[in-house]
């Protein structure tokens, strides 16, 4: 058996909750829409859950303004809560042309007495389709540096487009960590982005070795070859001696030459020398490793490459 409300809500209380009901009058528009949707709860108040006609029942047919007002405000609640949730799940979202900046590297390290590069990528947002132009601060200033733009402004046309920004770094240069701010406007659009500089000291004169190809097939009886770079490192300059061997070395191995055998360089400079390697019908088949050893002075420093004799 179901509870009546009448055991669990006090008399006193029922008395007045139902004189609060009969007090609403009918002075205003909506008392049908009121009294309809309150005239179950008013009999559940008298009888009880058990006796209550939870059926809403109007004296009189409600006016055709009344139900216009409800739809009215239905379809505007409806509509404000719709704007809400759009608002919310859109927020940081803008739908206005617009365009992005980036730098790749975003950080470059490079010596005194060098030069760096930096590239500024562009990229079109909400079908922005202006050119951009691009400027750049250094800080803190140094007025033995360098810096320029190429190209200084960017059409998005496309879609995307990039900039080079190019350093050159004197070696009077102050050894520090810099910040580069890259500004790009377009009308009343504005966006920038960080790159950052470190300056370190220039490497200890010396040089490099390297080989073009680094890997070679060769049927015997022919011969092929390989061109030896050498590049000066930290301001070196001087003389660098080239030494060859082959291994497994045996009396059937490829014979190997170098032309020539003493490179000169300059200060920043590079020198070539070509290595050839000849076989005969006799050469043994199988894989080598072939070395040029180049020194100077105390320096010394060398580049393997790979043969096979088919």
């Amino acid at each position: 058996m179901p509870t009546s409300p009448s055991r669990i809500i006090p008399r006193p209380l029922r008395l007045r909750m139902v004189r609060a009901l009969k007090s609403l009058q009918k002075p205003f528009r909506l008392w049908p829409i009121i009294a309809a949707f309150t005239r179950p709860f008013r009999t559940v108040m008298h009888r009880g859950f058990g006796q209550a006609r939870l059926t809403p029942r109007l004296k009189k047919p409600l006016p055709a303004w009344s139900l216009l007002i409800m739809l009215l405000l239905g379809a505007s609640i409806g509509f404000y809560a719709s704007t809400i949730f759009s608002e919310v799940s859109g927020i940081g979202q803008s739908t206005s042309p617009d365009f992005t900046l980036g730098t790749n590297p975003a950080s470059i390290t490079t010596p005194q007495g060098s030069l760096a590069s930096v590239t500024v990528t562009l990229t079109s947002l909400n079908s922005f389709a202006g050119s951009v132009n691009l400027n750049y601060t250094l800080s803190p200033a140094i007025t033995n540096v360098s810096i320029a733009l190429n190209p200084g402004s960017v059409s998005l046309l496309t879609g995307a487009g990039t900039s080079t920004l190019t350093v050159s770094v004197p070696t009077s240069t102050p050894l520090n960590t810099y910040t580069i701010i890259i500004d790009g406007t377009s009308g009343r659009l504005s966006h920038n982005v960080t790159s950052i500089l470190r300056i370190t000291p220039p490497p200890a004169p010396d040089f490099s070795i390297a080989s073009s190809p680094t890997m070679m097939n060769v049927t015997r009886g022919s011969s092929t070859s390989s061109t030896i770079t050498l590049t000066s490192i930290g301001g070196f300059a001087g003389t660098v001696n080239l030494a060859i061997s082959i291994s497994p070395s045996s009396g059937s191995s490829p014979t190997l030459t170098i032309n020539p055998n003493r490179v000169t360089l300059l200060s920043g400079g590079t020198g070539n020398a070509v290595l050839t390697i000849t076989t005969t019908g006799t050469t043994s088949r199988g894989a080598y490793t072939v070395v040029v050893l180049g020194v100077s002075g105390t320096l010394a420093n060398s580049v393997s490459m790979t043969l096979t004799v088919q």
